[in-house]
């Protein structure tokens, strides 16, 4: 252990007690944020425990309304205490993870009543993605800063008025209530939690131990490149990725690109992927489902010939589509961003 971490460990050792974190999560949770999160301060108590043998530092619980089995969006269960196993004084952190039952609990009034019962007890709230409605629902972001995924953003602001919506922000921090714009990024916001109590040094132990090796709010998606790559190559990649916008409407497959810029479809996946942070595949899923955003919010246009303008095969593909990544449906969507 270096022997900047070292110290901060021996610093925060002798007077700090347990703190008890808190995962709550719902139906069709996302599992990469339940396990994200127990990750990095499951490594983070380890990591203290070198110093202090015998000591723990973090303590994590999963819990849901009621308890019992809950079903994860990657079809893994996880089991769960529930919340009125829990008193007020036993969570230092809470943080509610992202998935689709998010909507549906944030209107639980048993939920709403427990959180606002523990809200003077817990010296931080974080939600992730979708779980800002939740916190919402219980006030706890009246007159405070949070974002949430951008296809979110105008439905959050409808209806809680009262938040001070941050468009640009990946995480958003207020008055100790954290929120994140995206699914997946609990590691990255356990992080963030972990670095204030502990430090940066401990933090990105634990960081290189997740093989997290650099946080997205540290990184501007401009920079991210840090490899050295040939020109020639970022050049093709950067042409590819404008070939898919003028191809957007047809049927274009990731082969078609790597041939149109004289490159294998491995490399070409691989160098993509490097370049964009996307596989090509994603990128032009994302880039399509952009182009039916704004159809949406822009145009009449029914659903199934939107579909057939940005390349993809129905009404119903799209659908299906924007349920897995946006959560809601195209009609929904539209009627949100167009209100009557």
């Amino acid at each position: 252990m270096d022997i900047e971490c070292a110290k901060t460990l021996e610093v925060m050792g002798s007077n700090s007690s347990t703190r008890h974190i808190g995962i709550i999560v719902f139906e069709g949770v996302v599992l990469a944020d339940v396990v994200g999160a127990a990750d990095v301060f499951g490594i983070g108590d380890k990591l203290i425990s070198t110093v202090f043998p015998g000591t723990t530092r973090y303590a994590v619980s999963v819990l849901s309304i009621a308890g019992g089995m809950i079903m994860s969006s990657a079809s893994v269960q996880i089991m769960t205490s529930s919340l009125a196993s829990f008193c007020k004084h036993q969570f230092d952190t809470l943080l509610i993870a992202s998935g689709t039952g998010n909507f549906e609990a944030y209107r639980d009034p048993d939920l709403i009543a427990w959180l606002q019962q523990m809200r003077n007890s817990v010296r931080r709230v974080a939600a992730i993605c979708t779980g800002v409605f939740v916190i919402g629902a219980a006030g706890f972001l009246n007159n405070r800063r949070a974002t949430t995924h951008w296809a979110l953003l105008d439905k959050l602001a409808r209806e809680f008025p009262l938040i001070k919506i941050d468009r640009e922000a990946q995480i958003s921090e207020d008055d100790g209530i954290f929120t994140s714009c995206d699914v997946g990024m609990a590691a990255d916001l356990a992080l963030l939690l972990l670095e204030n109590d502990l430090g940066p040094a401990v933090a990105q132990r634990v960081a290189q131990s997740l093989v997290v090796c650099q946080r997205r709010r540290d990184t501007p998606p401009a920079s991210q490149a840090t490899i050295a790559f040939d020109p020639v190559k970022v050049s093709k990649i950067h042409r590819a990725s404008l070939w898919f916008v003028e191809h957007l409407a047809e049927p274009v497959s990731v082969v078609d690109a790597a041939n149109f810029v004289s490159m294998s479809e491995r490399n070409f996946v691989r160098q993509f992927k490097r370049e964009t942070g996307q596989t090509p595949h994603d990128f032009l899923r994302n880039l399509r489902l952009e182009a039916v955003r704004q159809q949406l919010t822009e145009t009449d246009l029914p659903i199934d010939k939107i579909a057939r303008r940005c390349g993809l095969f129905s009404g119903e593909h799209v659908a299906k589509l924007f349920r897995k990544h946006m959560w809601t449906s195209p009609t929904e969507y539209r009627k949100g961003i167009r209100p009557s």
